[in-house]
């Protein structure tokens, strides 16, 4: 069994992705299952997103997490 990295502050903001046009910043609120989850996003809407199969494989989403919203 692997040991857990630790990652650095410099290391973590620099994978810092910030909105473009057209996305928003929401925080996950439930997981619904089956790479489905509802999300606050910060214009104040509760939407359901589905969350990428590349995003899900590689970081384990849990509830309180901020997320990139695109709707």
């Amino acid at each position: 069994m692997g040991k857990r990295k630790v990652y650095s502050e410099r290391e973590i903001s620099e994978t810092l992705v910030l909105p473009s046009e057209g996305q928003l910043f929401g925080r996950v609120e439930g997981l619904l299952g089956s790479n489905w989850a509802v999300v606050l996003c910060s214009d104040g809407k509760v939407r359901q997103c589905r969350l990428r199969g590349k995003l899900r494989r590689k970081i384990w989403i849990k509830l309180n997490d901020i997320v990139l919203v695109e709707p």
